[in-house]
């Protein structure tokens, strides 16, 4: 019966590993996987191949993976609106169809294997491009919507090219920023 529930759990990890989006939890689900499958090995009295398992698979490999994975990209977008006051849920999900823009966003991410880390301030523009920290930053002025991206980062070409086929009614600019600090702008509605 204990075996049927280690091979259960087993399934279940393996299942998740799989069929998450973010590669951290993959890596964790491998790594509880590893030591599940090391507890299989020790309770069918195979001690040596249990120890093997669980330094190998979930301690060594784990960090190895872990260890990559934090040179892998965590892709940092700001979205600021300067009209309000404070960052209320509220007004990110009500207004024009931000909420939804902003959960594509991620979607698109995720599906490029980036990890999408959103920031939302009231801070003016001018501070927020001076932290230099952010690879996507959108600015909300009432209804239009500006997007300032790096001119080497091909991500945001593919942003561009998705919101001009699913929102062309939203009033978008992409301003493409450089190392030299100057900016190219290009209307897209």
């Amino acid at each position: 019966m204990f075996e049927l529930i280690l091979f259960g759990i087993m399934i279940v990890l393996a299942f998740l590993a799989i069929e998450t989006n973010i590669l951290r939890k993959a890596v964790v689900f491998l790594g509880i996987f590893s030591l599940v499958t090391s507890f299989v090995y020790l309770y069918n009295n195979a001690p040596d191949v249990a120890i093997a398992e669980a330094v190998i698979g979930s301690a060594l490999v784990t960090l190895l993976y872990l260890t990559a994975l934090r040179r892998y990209k965590v892709y940092n977008i700001c979205f600021t609106n300067e009209e309000f006051g404070t960052v209320v849920d509220r007004n990110i999900i009500e207004g024009t169809r931000r909420g939804q823009l902003l959960r594509d966003i991620e979607n698109i991410c995720l599906n490029r294997e980036l990890e999408p880390q959103i920031v939302y301030t009231p801070d003016p523009l001018e501070s927020v491009k001076a932290r230099g920290i952010y690879d996507l930053i959108i600015r909300q002025e009432k209804d239009s919507i500006t997007v300032y991206g790096h001119r080497d980062n091909y991500f945001v070409d593919e942003l561009e090219m998705f919101l001009i086929l699913r929102y062309k009614d939203l009033e978008c600019t992409f301003v493409r920023f450089g190392d030299d600090g100057d900016d190219d702008e290009e209307q897209i509605a």
